[in-house]
């Protein structure tokens, strides 16, 4: 282990409800949230596997990159969805 480790701090925001769906799936498969995103980063910053390794995120991913993509609402129109979703009439 590198001389390193624990020296950086990573933090993102993320909503409540995320975090609460990502850390229950998590620890079913007996992770935490911290180890999980420690995994990940050792893995990206290896160049382990494709981070992006099923076909529609790559296709996404590719269509983005060469403006393949069409606006079809604002995030105003998002947020209403995703509020939608979360309390179905």
């Amino acid at each position: 282990m590198s001389p390193d480790v624990k020296n950086k701090i990573v933090s993102t925001r993320i909503s409540s409800d995320t975090y609460e769906q990502a850390k229950n799936n998590l620890a079913a498969q007996g992770f935490t949230i911290s180890e999980y995103i420690r995994l990940s980063l050792v893995q990206a910053a290896n160049n382990h596997g494709n981070l992006l390794d099923f076909s529609d995120a790559v296709t996404a991913k590719n269509e983005t990159e060469t403006g393949q993509v069409i606006t079809i609402g604002s995030l105003t129109d998002f947020d209403d969805w995703i509020d939608s979703l979360k309390n179905p009439s």
